[in-house]
């Protein structure tokens, strides 16, 4: 192949990659203030005053930092699952696709709920499957008239035993891993809160990010109004 043909190639294949790989951040599309390195945006009614800032990103979430409080009468509701976003282009036309969400914490949490069980599930079957073949192993061993049937036995419970432990490592491991998550839905993430007048709560919550989008509009509901809150989506 010609080094042109190759340089053009290569040139493709590095384009492809980047365009799979951007990263995305959100800034400010409205007035917004600057409080220990953050973008704020501060919206307020006669019904609640809410904010709003850019924290983090994952792969496929953004993650907000939301403050809020009922200045109504009436008890506020506060559900994350709720929050959605209108995503524009570069024209601010309105990208063609279904209004999207924010991560719905329980949901997480039935999740993780449900992987814990199935990681116990999966650990009680490959524990019994361990000592199903060990005892089999063991008796086919006893039953052969080989004078070394004594130091196979021995082998088959140490290869048992290697087996076992290296199951109870990662079931622990597993576990552990499954429960630190749940407690982090639980304890660090925003949740279906009730605020009473005068009331007020912040969290964290995840928005998925829609990645035709050049700028986004994310609408907070809180009991009879709603926040709007505009930004720009920068690829990096």
């Amino acid at each position: 192949m010609k080094p042109l043909k190759i340089l053009l190639l290569l040139a493709l294949l590095f384009g492809l990659t980047n365009c799979g790989t951007s990263l995305f951040t959100l800034s400010p599309d409205e007035e917004a203030s600057l409080e220990m390195g953050r973008r704020i945006i501060e919206k307020e009614n006669s019904f609640a005053l809410s904010t709003l800032s850019f924290e983090d990103r994952t792969e496929n979430e953004f993650i907000l930092y939301l403050y809020a409080e009922n200045k109504d009468e009436e008890i506020v509701l506060l559900d994350p699952k709720k929050i959605f976003v209108k995503a524009y282009d570069e024209n601010r036309e309105q990208v063609q696709i279904m209004i999207v969400h924010a991560v719905d914490p329980e949901k997480q949490i039935y999740v993780l709920d449900k992987n814990i069980e199935e990681r116990g599930n999966t650990h009680d079957v490959v524990t019994g499957l361990n000592i199903a073949f060990s005892l089999l192993d063991t008796f086919v061993d006893l039953t052969d008239d080989d004078d070394n049937n004594t130091e196979e036995v021995l082998e088959n419970i140490v290869i048992f035993s290697g087996n076992q432990i290296g199951e109870e490592v990662d079931y622990d491991n597993d576990i552990d891993y499954l429960k630190s998550q749940k407690d982090y839905w639980k304890n660090e993430v925003l949740r279906k809160t009730e605020l009473s007048n005068k009331e007020n709560i912040g969290g964290i919550f995840y928005l998925p990010i829609i990645r035709e989008a050049k700028f986004i509009k994310i609408y907070v509901p809180l009991g009879r109004t709603i926040h709007t809150y505009k930004f720009e989506q920068i690829a990096s």
